[in-house]
């Protein structure tokens, strides 16, 4: 059996064999969060509900944190929903209560996740802190979540060979319990973090980096590849929206025009609402370069708009960039230069926040426990 799908057929399995109606429970339970990871919400909904409809949760209270999480997950990966974060929350509360000791690394873990997503390093941090204190060696589903939260904090804060061992712990944990969700969110965020590294060092860098162009480009396309593999529904049209940035870089402009077309409004709907501004400044630039200038200021206006939506430093920072771009191409320099220095202000944003990052991670975690492994498993 493939590694990256014995996790949800092996729950199927001892769902089907267990005749104890407690491990049933906490193993349907521990099979909607995995559905849910996996983007199957509707699945993953009916487990919970099916659940909380009888007595299990009065009977046995430390279910509810898992049912927490699972709502929680659903949200996220249907949507990148804000509620999922106080879901998780609501989750690590009651491991806590409950003195759930596999679900609190876990729900420690991902909570970890979604401040990070949610911009709170500290909160991530202290998160992180408290997964790895609790997470025994054992527990390939926390290890695999607290290792790549880590080295997506890693490589976000500019410190990808540092991220490199974090990566490598998560992808060994994640195999041993055949967690393809992992895997493959593995590959996911570091395609992301080399996308958006591409991404400026094109808008503000010295020389074109040809070399990481290629490796990010590659990852993009071992993302795909995977979740169709491992039949993840979940999140499905972000990475287009990764490729089609690449292929901008590239020169590529009528192939990114033609992923942006088919792919953007579903990823914006997924939860990229923040990156719209990035995705229409890249039309614009396209269509410009092509030589469709009214199209071109068309897109231009739609992506001033969609800056307002823009929560990350680094997404508008890209965007002003391409806009002035745009703008100076249609030979309208009055509009270029104040998105020049709108794109020069929110990169320095950027790295005022990876500094803060890599100087919290540091006081926070010892540093050999920054390149230790976790343990063999």
């Amino acid at each position: 059996m493939s590694a990256v799908i014995r996790l949800l057929q092996t729950l199927d399995e001892a769902i089907a064999q267990r005749r104890a109606p407690r491990t049933v429970l906490f193993l349907r339970a521990e099979r909607a969060v995995v559905l849910a990871r996996l983007g199957e919400a509707d699945r993953a909904r009916d487990e919970i509900a099916s659940l909380r409809a009888g007595d299990a949760v009065r009977r046995y209270p430390s279910l509810a944190p898992w049912l927490c999480l699972a709502e929680g997950l659903a949200d996220f990966y249907a949507d990148l929903a804000g509620r999922a974060r106080e879901r998780v929350r609501r989750a690590l509360v009651l491991a806590r209560s409950t003195r759930s000791t596999r679900a609190l690394p876990l729900a420690a873990a991902w909570m970890a996740h979604l401040d990070f997503h949610a911009r709170d390093d500290a909160s991530a941090v202290t998160h992180l802190v408290l997964a790895l204190d609790t997470a025994q060696p054992d527990h390939h589903g926390a290890r695999a979540r607290l290792c790549l939260v880590l080295a997506g904090m890693l490589h976000y804060a500019g410190a990808e060979e540092r991220a490199q061992p974090w990566y490598s712990q998560a992808r060994v944990h994640a195999q041993a319990e055949g967690d393809g969700a992992s895997l493959s969110s593995i590959m996911y965020n570091m395609a992301l973090l080399r996308v958006v590294e591409v991404r400026l060092t094109a808008a503000f860098g010295v020389h074109h980096d040809a070399v990481a162009l290629r490796r990010a480009m590659l990852g993009t396309e071992s993302s795909v590849f995977l979740d169709r593999s491992v039949s993840t529904r979940a999140l499905s049209n972000h990475p287009p929206m990764q490729r089609a940035q690449l292929l901008v870089v590239s020169g590529q402009l009528a192939e990114a025009l033609t992923l942006y077309e088919a792919h953007m409004a579903q990823a914006v709907a997924e939860g990229l609402t923040s990156c719209e501004c990035v995705f229409l400044a890249d039309q614009a630039w396209c269509l410009a370069a092509l030589g469709r200038g009214g199209a071109a200021l068309l897109q231009a206006r739609a992506a001033d708009s969609a800056l307002r939506a823009a929560t990350e430093p680094e997404d508008r920072a890209i965007a002003h960039a391409m806009l002035a771009q745009v703008y100076t191409r249609l030979g309208l320099s009055e509009q270029a230069d104040p998105h020049a220095v709108q794109a020069h202000r929110n990169h320095q944003l950027y790295r005022q926040r990876t500094d803060a990052l890599l100087a919290l991670i540091d006081r926070s975690l010892p540093a050999s426990d920054c390149t230790a492994p976790l343990g063999k498993v």
